[in-house]
């Protein structure tokens, strides 16, 4: 395999997305990227690839023959042996779960999981998410300023899928802390040390999933682990309970992870416009509407990743059969082709469901109905409740250092 620039190529030596200034604002150092001139660009310091234009990036998520998911959750870094071998031991494969699958292993277990996240068992959610935000927001001390990550964004998504899978409360904190490591292991740049700390997180957490299956075997309830092993007893071949538990592994990372931040991400846009939020608390009607701009303008799932399976040409750059690439989902949010004026976050925008940020087409998010669910039922009560909400100013912002999910870590706000 290579994964050295062709001639035709343009370079970006200094192309770092988990540098200081990139993880700051990563918006800034788009802008000053000639991106008419060069869609496609190789970027030395990651060995990928780096695609920008929403044509392009559509066009990579609909050809799956083309563009294999196999580089989707692959370590950014080479792992040290010692944290490779402790995955390996604790059965971690270096294609871990559906997302970084192909046809037709993709589909074997899409299938099931389609058939268990059913339309219903989701809009069932509703009144739990709503009584899960008034319990959170009625135990804020809203007579000084406070954290709306550790408040709202961080704890709903958490409870919401973790009790919708069937974990148990008490395990939910140790859950949470292992799925921060599974960021660092496959999308940032951890030392070797790190590597080895999060290898063995990594080999908890699969283990953990697969006595929670075995658990439900001779305890089924009405949750979605159940529901899996229900379809497993039709044909216990053809979905084991090792699919079951890799399944899990999917869900209860992307199930929460990029909603937690999907939420941040969209109070911090309405809030650094204080008219916009004011528009909002007259006008509820928008609140879809500022999800899905949210998701076009600021998206939680930045990056994704595919490698080719063969040679071809894409964004007029001749690419090899191996060459890894870095689907910039954010700048495709920000494509002037597709989306008028791009750097406006616009409320009335009429095509803003055309944004990337939950893929499209057979690895399309099974998530997304329940995260932009869980987002605007959060912003409704949080305008209800708050109508005077303001960021507290001056504040800085910090940001979890990987490519693929980016959400403020904390967001001050007040309630005035």
């Amino acid at each position: 395999m290579t994964n050295e620039p062709r001639s035709k190529c343009p370079v970006r030596e200094n192309f770092d997305p988990l540098s200081e200034e990139f993880l700051t604002d990563p918006f800034a150092v788009l802008a000053t990227l000639p991106l008419e001139e060069m869609p496609v660009f190789y970027a030395p310091t990651l060995g990928y690839y780096v695609v920008t234009r929403h044509e392009d990036i559509e066009k990579v998520f609909l050809d799956n023959q083309t563009y294999s998911a196999a580089a989707a959750q692959l370590p950014l870094v080479s792992l040290v042996p010692e944290a490779a071998q402790i995955l390996l031991a604790g059965g971690h494969k270096p294609q871990p779960s559906m997302v970084s699958l192909d046809e037709p292993a993709h589909r074997r277990l899409r299938n099931p999981t389609v058939r268990a996240f059913t339309p219903r068992r989701v809009n069932d959610m509703a009144p739990r998410i709503r009584a899960t935000v008034d319990e959170l927001l009625a135990a804020v001390q809203h007579s000084k300023p406070f954290d709306l990550v550790n408040a709202l964004c961080f704890p709903l998504p958490a409870t919401m899928i973790f009790s919708f899978i069937g974990v148990p409360r008490k395990d939910w904190d140790t859950l949470k802390a292992w799925c921060g490591s599974r960021a660092t292991l496959a999308w940032g740049r951890p030392t070797p040390e790190q590597q080895i700390h999060d290898a063995q997180q990594m080999a908890a957490y699969r283990g953990y999933l697969r006595q929670l299956v075995a658990t439900k075997v001779d305890a089924r309830g009405d949750d979605f682990a159940s529901a899996l092993l229900a379809i497993h007893d039709e044909d216990p071949q053809t979905l084991t309970q090792e699919d079951i538990s890799s399944i899990l592994f999917s869900l209860s990372f992307a199930g929460h992870e990029t909603t937690t931040y999907l939420i941040g991400n969209m109070i911090r846009r309405l809030l650094e416009e204080p008219a916009r939020w004011d528009q909002v608390v007259v006008e509820p009607a928008l609140i879809p509407a500022a999800v899905e701009e949210t998701l076009r303008y600021d998206t939680s799932v930045p990056v994704w990743r595919r490698v080719t399976t063969r040679p071809v040409t894409l964004g007029g750059v001749d690419l090899p059969k191996g060459a890894r690439l870095f689907l910039w989902i954010a700048a495709s949010g920000r494509d002037p082709s597709v989306f008028r004026e791009p750097e406006v976050f616009e409320l009335g925008r009429s095509n803003a469901s055309r944004h990337l940020a939950f893929g499209k087409g057979t690895h399309y998010c099974l998530g997304a109905a329940l995260g932009k669910l869980e987002a605007q039922i959060a912003l409704e009560e949080l305008a209800r409740r708050f109508p005077r909400l303001r960021l507290v100013e001056d504040q800085t912002f910090s940001f979890h250092p990987n490519i693929s999910f980016r959400g403020p870590l904390e967001l001050w706000v007040r309630a005035d």
